[in-house]
């Protein structure tokens, strides 16, 4: 996050061996650094049951349209079993646009809407950032069919950047972006400056294998759990059964992190990108946060 006072804050969760969360560890069984320095950490605490902010972003593109439905479903069980009546969520269709389907509501039924609406022609919602349709041009230069990383990037600057509390995007697509004007590295960043974790879960269309080239491409793919990582979230593969479990990990792992608070060198409100790492002092113990943050000038 852009940070222009002294304390920095980050979110983080502990699991096990196991992959099972952590609780009731203290501040010396964390060790952080910031661009490589080890920093004092000043403060930790741990946020039960905090409310929510949720970005759904649905890949509806043309390599997902056996899985429209599917990916419908997915997303209306999400909303039965995680959003609450404290918590708030948006709904975002990816294509060769970004259509907020859904803006931020507390209430399920006007998402189960949204969710309703949702189509491959993204005849629902309204343009959310930059259009890549533009004039009589059918596409504006360097639009595709898939334009994922633009989705990422509008939802955390537009929707999340400014909001306070737990926020965190949920993305449900086979990972391929074909064209965004945003490439991967300004969508991670967009998520790391909006203090937003990033969820994938990634649905592979079985069309893929009429492509040999698609297909491989989509094995090799990757940017997806790279901007999960990178954010201090997780990718899931897709589920065999119903998606119930990763949501309940989801879930857990939101509404119970830690967040750990440093103060920066003098010389560190510099403005600029700044690395940070959590390592557990204890070998069993694995921590996953946000890999970056800008400091203040």
């Amino acid at each position: 996050i852009r940070v222009d006072v002294d304390l920095v804050t980050v979110a983080c969760s502990v699991t096990d061996q196991n992959g099972a969360l952590v609780q009731k560890l203290g501040i010396d069984d964390f060790i952080l650094t910031d661009n490589g320095a080890p920093q004092q950490i000043k403060q930790l605490w741990q946020d039960v049951d905090l409310p929510l902010t949720i970005g759904l972003l649905v890949d509806v593109s043309g390599s997902q349209m056996g899985l429209i439905e599917k990916h419908k479903r997915t997303i209306s069980e999400f909303l039965r079993r995680v959003v609450g009546p404290q918590d708030r969520a948006f709904l975002v269709t990816v294509g060769p646009d970004v259509r907020l389907v859904s803006d931020l509501t507390n209430s399920v039924e006007e998402l189960q809407r949204g969710v309703d609406a949702m189509d491959g022609r993204q005849s629902a919602g309204e343009q959310l950032g930059d259009p890549c349709r533009s004039g009589h041009r059918r596409f504006q230069l360097g639009c595709g069919g898939t334009a994922l990383w633009n989705s990422v990037w509008a939802a955390s600057r537009l929707k999340m950047k400014g909001l306070q509390g737990r926020k965190a995007l949920v993305i449900v697509s086979d990972g391929m972006d074909t064209g965004s004007k945003h490439k991967l590295v300004d969508a991670i960043e967009a998520a790391q400056g909006a203090d937003t974790l990033v969820y994938a879960i990634k649905y592979v269309s079985p069309m893929v294998v009429i492509s040999p080239t698609m297909a491989l491409l989509t094995a090799f793919s990757h940017g997806m759990r790279r901007l999960a990582e990178e954010t201090g979230g997780e990718q899931f593969p897709a589920p065999h059964g119903g998606p119930g479990e990763i949501f309940a990990k989801i879930e857990q792992e939101l509404r119970s992190q830690y967040v750990l608070a440093f103060s920066p060198a003098e010389n560190g409100h510099d403005g600029k990108y700044h690395k940070l790492a959590i390592k557990m002092k204890r070998a069993d113990l694995k921590a996953r946060a946000r890999k970056g943050y800008y400091a203040g000038g």
